[in-house]
C-alpha cells in the first residue's frame, strides 16, 4: 500500500481493499495502516438483511468489473444478473448466495498494493480511486465499494450518500422485435438501434450493457458496453438474434445505483420481395 493513503480519523472513514475476503466468508486477520489504524474486513451482518445482500453485490460487481473479459468472467455475470434479480424481488437469501457464486468464480488474487487520493475541503471529504483492484470505504458504519477511477464524497458528521436510483428503461419496449435493413457494408449486420432511459437525478454518466442471448449450442459473443454522458446510445450494427440489456447510474457523490431491469429486444432481417415475371405478367 502507498503512502498516499491517508485516514480521515476525525470522521471515522477507511479505506481498505475489497477483493480479499469473499461475502460470507469469515474474513483475513486485519493488518495494521499508517498511523496504527486497523483495516477493516466486511462484515457478515447477522441474518440475511437488504443491507448484506447489497454489500455482496456491491463486491462482486466491482469484483466482475475488475476481472479480464474471458469466459469465467461471463460465467460471473450470469451469477450476478441472478442476484440482481433476486435482490430487486426482495429474496435477499438468494441474492447474497448467488453474488458469493460469482465472487467465488472469479477468485481474485489477494491485493498487495493500491492507490487512493483523499482530499480535504472544508467539511467534506472525497475519496479518489486511482489504481488497483475495488477498494471499500467505510464512514459510520456504512460502506461503498469503488472501482478504479471513481469516487465518493463524504461531509464531516454524516454516513455515505445513498446510491442513485436505478435508471428506468425508455425504449425499445421490453421483447421488442425490431425488423431492419442489413447495413450496407457491415457484412449483413443489422442497426442502426437506440436504447434510451429517464435520466436519474445526480447522475453524470451512463454505463450501458447489452449482452447477446446465445442460440444453444453456440458460444456468445461478448457483451457490448459504453459509458455516456446522454440518456440514449445507438448501438453498433449487430448480428440478427436475441439480446438483453441493462444500465446503470453512476453519481461522483453518490456512486454506482444497482442495474436497471433487464429487457430484451430481437433484431431479425427484413425480407426481401422479389417480382418474377412471367408469361401473363408479373408475380410475387
Amino acid at each position: 500500500m502507498k503512502a498516499a493513503l491517508w485516514l480521515s480519523a476525525w470522521m471515522g472513514l477507511s479505506v481498505v481493499p475489497s477483493t480479499a475476503p469473499a461475502v460470507g466468508r469469515e474474513p483475513p486477520e486485519t493488518a495494521p495502516l499508517p498511523g496504527g489504524a486497523a483495516t477493516p474486513g466486511p462484515r457478515k451482518a447477522p441474518g440475511t438483511e437488504p443491507q448484506t445482500a447489497l454489500k455482496a453485490l456491491e463486491m462482486s460487481r466491482a469484483a466482475v468489473k475488475a476481472a479480464p473479459d474471458d469466459a469465467r468472467r461471463r460465467e460471473a455475470e450470469v451469477r450476478l444478473k441472478d442476484a440482481e434479480t433476486h435482490y430487486q424481488a426482495a429474496r435477499y437469501a438468494d441474492a447474497l448466495h448467488k453474488a458469493d457464486e460469482a465472487w467465488a468464480l472469479l477468485n481474485p488474487p489477494q491485493p498487495s498494493n493500491f492507490t487512493v487520493e483523499v482530499d480535504h475541503d472544508g467539511g467534506t471529504t472525497t475519496v479518489t480511486h486511482r489504481q488497483g483492484p475495488p477498494v471499500t470505504v467505510e464512514a459510520q458504519h456504512a460502506t461503498r465499494v469503488l472501482a478504479k477511477g471513481e469516487s465518493v464524497r463524504v461531509q464531516q458528521g454524516t454516513v455515505l450518500p445513498e446510491p442513485p436510483g436505478a435508471p428506468q428503461l425508455a425504449q425499445p419496449a421490453d421483447k421488442a422485435r425490431l425488423t431492419l435493413k442489413p447495413s450496407s457494408g457491415a457484412g449483413g449486420l443489422l442497426g442502426p438501434v437506440t436504447l434510451a432511459w429517464a435520466a436519474v437525478a445526480g447522475a453524470t454518466r451512463y454505463e450501458v450493457e447489452v449482452v447477446s442471448e446465445a442460440v444453444e449450442g453456440g458460444a456468445a459473443p461478448a457483451p457490448v458496453r459504453s459509458v455516456v454522458a446522454a440518456r440514449q446510445w445507438t448501438l453498433p450494427a449487430l448480428p440478427a438474434g436475441r439480446y438483453r440489456w441493462t444500465v446503470t447510474a453512476v453519481s461522483p457523490e453518490q456512486g454506482r445505483s444497482l442495474p436497471s431491469q433487464t429487457r430484451r429486444f430481437e433484431l431479425a432481417a427484413e425480407s426481401l420481395e422479389l417480382n418474377v415475371k412471367v408469361k401473363d405478367g408479373w408475380q410475387k
